[in-house]
C-alpha cells in the first residue's frame, strides 16, 4: 500500500515535533518542553503541534512512549544475541539497567509518573519491557529451568526488582556505581530461581 504524499508530510511533521521535544526533554525534562519553544525550534506552528498531539501533555506522553520503546528495543536486541535462556534474561536486564545511565531515560523514569500518572506509566512499561520479560521467563519455565512457581507472580516480582534497581540508578548521585551494584544484586536474586 502506497502512502499518499499528504500523509507522508503529516507523519514527517509529527516526527520532527517529536524529535525536537525529545531532545529538549533529554536536556531538561518536562520543564524544557514548552510548546512555543518546541515549535519554533522545529520550524513549525503551534497549530501543527496541537493537530498531532492535541496538547503539551499529549506531546510529553508521546516522548515517554518513545523513550520506553527505545529501552524495550535495546533489551530485545540484547536478548536476541543470546541463545541460552538465562543468558537472555541477564542480557535483557543488563540492557535495561545500562539505559538508566542515559540522561533521557533517567529523566523519563523520574518524571513519567508525574506526567502520565503512576498506573499509566506502569501499563506503558508493561507493554514494552514487561512483555519481553514474561516471554523469557515463560521459556525458562517451559524448559524446566526455573522453580515451579506462579509465572504471573514471578514476572511481577522480577519486574519489581528490575524497576527498583532502575530507579535507584536514575536517582543516584553516582549512577555508574549503583548500576554495578544493581546488576550484581539482580544476578544474585535471579540465580535463586534456578532449578
Amino acid at each position: 500500500m502506497k502512502i499518499k504524499p499528504r500523509a507522508q508530510e503529516a507523519e514527517r511533521t509529527r516526527q520532527v515535533l517529536l524529535a525536537t521535544a525529545r531532545a529538549r526533554f533529554a536536556q531538561g525534562g518536562q520543564a524544557a518542553v514548552a510548546v512555543l519553544e518546541v515549535t519554533a525550534e522545529a520550524g513549525l506552528t503551534t497549530g501543527a503541534l496541537y493537530h498531532h498531539f492535541q496538547n503539551r501533555q499529549g506531546l510529553l506522553q508521546a516522548v515517554l512512549e518513545e523513550v520506553a520503546q527505545s529501552v524495550a528495543d535495546r533489551a530485545a536486541e540484547a536478548v536476541a544475541t543470546k541463545t541460552d535462556g538465562w543468558e537472555q534474561l541477564r542480557a535483557g536486564v543488563d540492557a535495561v539497567l545500562d539505559c538508566c545511565l542515559e540522561p533521557e531515560v533517567r529523566i523519563a523514569y523520574n518524571e513519567a509518573p508525574a506526567i502520565m500518572g503512576l498506573d499509566e506509566w506502569r501499563r506503558l512499561e508493561e507493554s514494552k519491557t514487561g512483555v519481553l520479560l514474561v516471554a523469557v521467563l515463560s521459556q525458562l519455565a517451559n524448559d524446566g529451568r526455573i522453580k515451579k512457581v506462579s509465572l504471573p507472580l514471578l514476572a511481577a516480582m522480577v519486574k519489581g526488582a528490575i524497576v527498583e534497581g532502575a530507579m535507584s540508578i536514575t536517582r543516584a548521585e553516582h549512577p555508574k556505581k549503583v548500576r554495578r551494584e544493581a546488576g550484581a544484586l539482580l544476578d544474585a536474586l535471579l540465580s535463586g530461581l534456578k532449578t
